[in-house]
């Protein structure tokens, strides 16, 4: 990897990850298209009132994929095989751990989440099928989840693409199949989703088991190491931050727009939230694509190539920001017309959604990449802190700008706070890059 040129490097590892983001992409908008289609504005809000649980379990396998992910490239940088080795027999057993503990405590949990949003007694059973079926398969969601990550972070980004792209496929297929031709309905949904993440475990398990890794789990001779365990989730806990921050603002949002509102606006803004996957998939997919190198080189000490990584990155993920927002405002009743064509409350309401909603995206991927590089080097605090800052920071708009502005002002919570944060954290990056600079600077003068 020191030998090939960074910025071959860089598309090698971005372009499968965000071709692998864009069909997952896809496939969540097709997910609820077949769902607005059939059910209806009482499907999209049911859905969306289980899908903060479902991003909290995804969360915790970020926290896993991402974490140890980012210390066996820093370990391969370093020429410490044997290390990377333990790091991913460590990883596979934080997984059936948490899947323990989470599995138990959805079952405990029961439907009381769902109610909490202020569901009604429709919207809840219908959410409640969902969320049952997805919390006995918490094993699932994690490992299908990190273990397409820890095999990217083992120099196989092409084969991580590939698996999360049949993956996706096979969703869509099982979605036809289960909610259109069978009529399941949510659990329709949920069975199509865990069939799919299942064949990407199985898959990638194979892979590591295979010769085709250079990496592999490691029992014989495997000694638990509790200090390994803190460190793949201090470093990965802000992954973790962050999918629980978009819990967080979606539940806070459905309980708002529940209140001031009506369940039209819920579906409108689970119908804004897929449209805006697309967007936010290409920016992860650019950023997971970034990760490896930036930890690798890190490692190695190649300053300047991280240099090179940082510009070319954050200059994409910016700039698709601000075209995703162009298109979004060009194009938005065209865009909620896949969705559902019967209510025309429900597509005004997008619309106008749409617009207050959407139009700091930009900033948004600012935010979430500055994260990811601040973990890429082993910089966990700060990773945590500007995750944590991304929740903290919405709660006076969420206390004021409702109760002023009604429905209008909680489309505004997020892009107002979004911007407000955004600069700090840039001038937190600008310093970073001047370390760097003279970093590269002292190693070229060695």
């Amino acid at each position: 990897m020191l030998q090939s040129n960074i910025h071959q490097q860089f598309w090698r590892y971005s372009i499968p990850s965000v071709v692998a983001m864009v069909v997952n992409g896809i496939y969540l908008i097709v997910d609820g298209m077949f769902i607005g289609q059939v059910l209806g504005a009482s499907g999209l809000a049911a859905i969306n009132l289980v899908w903060p649980l479902i991003f909290v379990v995804s969360g915790f396998g970020l926290m896993v994929g991402v974490g140890a992910g980012s210390l066996i490239s820093i370990a391969c940088g370093q020429g410490e095989q044997r290390r990377a080795q333990q790091l991913l027999s460590h990883a596979l057993l934080m997984l059936l751990l948490l899947a323990a503990v989470i599995c138990s405590v959805l079952a405990v949990l029961g439907i009381s989440p769902i109610t909490l949003q202020g569901a009604e007694a429709e919207i809840a059973r219908m959410g409640e099928h969902y969320l049952s079926i997805m919390g006995q398969g918490s094993l699932i969601v994690l490992g299908s989840t990190a273990l397409p990550i820890l095999i990217r972070n083992d120099h196989s980004p092409n084969l991580a693409t590939l698996l999360m792209i049949l993956g996706a496929l096979t969703n869509i297929l099982l979605d036809y199949l289960l909610i259109v031709c069978f009529d399941w309905g949510l659990a329709g949904a949920a069975y199509a989703t865990l069939g799919a993440q299942a064949l990407v475990i199985t898959l990638a398990l194979a892979y590591f088991l295979s010769d085709l890794s250079e990496l592999h789990f490691q029992w014989r001779g495997f000694v638990l190491q509790p200090r390994e365990l803190v460190r793949i989730t201090n470093l990965g806990f802000s992954s973790f931050l962050t999918a629980l921050y978009t819990a967080f603002i979606t539940v806070v949002h459905n309980w708002l727009f529940l209140r001031y509102g009506t369940v039209t606006e819920t579906g409108a803004y689970a119908i804004v939230l897929y449209l805006s996957v697309i967007y936010y998939f290409i920016a992860e997919g650019f950023a997971n694509g970034m990760q490896p190198l930036l930890s690798y080189n890190y490692g190695a000490q190649r300053y300047h190539n991280m240099l090179k990584i940082m510009q070319l990155g954050f200059s994409i993920i910016i700039g698709s920001g601000l075209l995703a927002v162009l298109l979004m405002n060009l194009f938005s009743e065209l865009s909620v017309g896949i969705f559902n064509q019967d209510d025309p409350a429900l597509r005004q309401a997008t619309v106008a959604g749409i617009r207050l909603h959407l139009w700091a995206m930009p900033l948004d991927g600012l935010i979430f990449t500055s994260a990811m590089v601040y973990q890429a080097i082993n910089k966990a605090n700060r990773a945590n802190l500007i995750s944590l800052a991304n929740m903290v920071i919405q709660l006076p708009f969420m206390l004021l700008l409702p109760t002023s502005f009604g429905v209008t002002g909680i489309w505004l919570i997020m892009p107002l706070s979004t911007a407000l944060l955004s600069l700090p954290i840039a001038y937190g990056l600008y310093q970073l890059l001047v370390r760097l600079k003279q970093a590269a600077s002292s190693a070229l003068l060695q």
